[in-house]
C-alpha cells in the first residue's frame, strides 16, 4: 500500500511538472507565420526550431510574421494585434517580441510585450532595425530572420545583468512601469561605451600635452613684451588700436529626459501595454 501511495506521489509530481512547462514553453499559434510566402517550407522548420530553442532559453515569446497588406491598419497595429488575438506571450506577463514585414507598404515592425518592453528598449529596436536591413533591401529575408534571432541573446543578457543596452535610470517620482510614454529603468546602469571611451581619451592627450609642454618650457616666463627686447633697439612712430579677438559663451540646451532612453509605450486595441519600433526597407 505503501508502495503505491509513493507511485501515485510520483506520478502526481510528473504531471504537474509537465502541465507547468507546457504552459511555460508551449503555445498552439505557429512561431513562424510566413502569410508571403518568402521562405521555403526547410527554411521554416529551421526558423521554428530556432525560436524554440531560443524561447525556453530566454524565457521569452518570439515570433516572426510576413505579409502582404495589413487589414487597412497601421503595421503597429497590426503587429500588435496579432500578438495579443493570437495569444502570444511567455510567463504571467505574456512576454514576447514580434517582428513583422509588410511587403505591400515595405515596412518593417517589432513590437513588444510584457517583460520584453524593458529587455528591448527604443534605441535597441531600432539597432535591431539597422541590423536586419541590408538583408531585407536585398531580398534576403531567410538571413534577415536569421541575423534577428541570432542578436535577441544579447538584449537578455544585459537586462538580467541589470544594464540593459540603452538603459535609463528611472525618476524618483516614476509609479507605474507601464502607464506612461515612456518605460523608465530603475538603479540600471546606462550601456552606452562611447562617452566613457572619450573621456578616457581626453585624458590621456592632456596627460601627453602636459608632458611634452613640461620639456618644451625651457625659457623663463615674463610678464611683458618688452622684457624680450634690448634696450633701445625699438622704436614706436605709430600707434592704433586694433581688435582682434572675442569670446562666444555657449550655453547647452537642457536634454528631454522624455524622449532621451527606455522604451516609449502605447496599448493596443485590446488595450494591452507594447513597446514598438518600426521602418521602411
Amino acid at each position: 500500500m505503501k508502495r503505491k501511495l509513493i507511485s501515485f506521489l510520483l506520478l502526481l509530481s510528473l504531471l504537474i511538472s509537465l502541465s507547468v512547462t507546457a504552459f511555460a514553453t508551449d503555445t498552439d499559434a505557429p512561431w513562424v507565420v510566413d502569410n508571403a510566402g518568402l521562405l521555403t517550407s526547410e527554411e521554416q522548420s529551421y526558423l521554428t526550431q530556432q525560436i524554440q530553442t531560443l524561447r525556453s532559453e530566454l524565457e521569452l515569446e518570439i515570433v516572426i510574421v510576413t505579409t502582404y497588406g495589413t487589414d487597412g491598419k497601421g503595421v503597429q497595429a497590426y503587429a500588435d494585434d496579432f500578438y495579443d488575438i493570437n495569444g502570444y506571450g511567455y510567463g504571467d506577463t505574456n512576454s514576447g517580441i514580434l517582428l513583422l514585414l509588410d511587403m505591400d507598404a515595405r515596412e518593417w515592425y517589432m513590437s513588444t510585450c510584457g517583460d520584453a518592453i524593458y529587455i528591448f528598449t527604443d534605441y535597441g529596436l531600432d539597432r535591431l532595425g539597422q541590423t536586419i536591413l541590408p538583408w531585407l533591401s536585398s531580398g534576403n529575408y531567410y538571413e534577415a530572420f536569421q541575423y534577428w534571432l541570432n542578436d535577441l541573446p544579447e538584449y537578455v543578457e544585459a537586462y538580467r545583468n541589470h544594464a540593459p543596452i540603452d538603459g535609463y535610470v528611472q525618476p524618483d517620482d516614476y509609479e507605474s512601469p507601464y502607464g506612461d510614454e515612456v518605460v523608465y529603468y530603475d538603479d540600471f546602469a546606462i550601456e552606452n561605451p562611447f562617452p566613457i571611451a572619450l573621456i578616457i581619451g581626453l585624458v590621456a592627450a592632456a596627460i601627453t600635452i602636459l608632458v611634452m609642454r613640461g620639456k618644451m618650457n625651457t625659457a623663463k616666463f615674463q610678464s611683458g613684451a618688452t622684457d624680450y627686447l634690448k634696450d633701445g633697439s625699438f622704436h614706436l612712430r605709430r600707434r592704433s588700436d586694433m581688435f582682434l579677438y572675442s569670446r562666444v559663451t555657449k550655453t547647452p540646451r537642457p536634454k528631454d529626459t522624455s524622449s532621451g532612453g527606455g522604451s516609449s509605450v502605447h496599448r493596443s486595441s485590446g488595450g494591452v501595454s507594447h513597446g514598438g519600433r518600426g521602418g521602411r526597407f
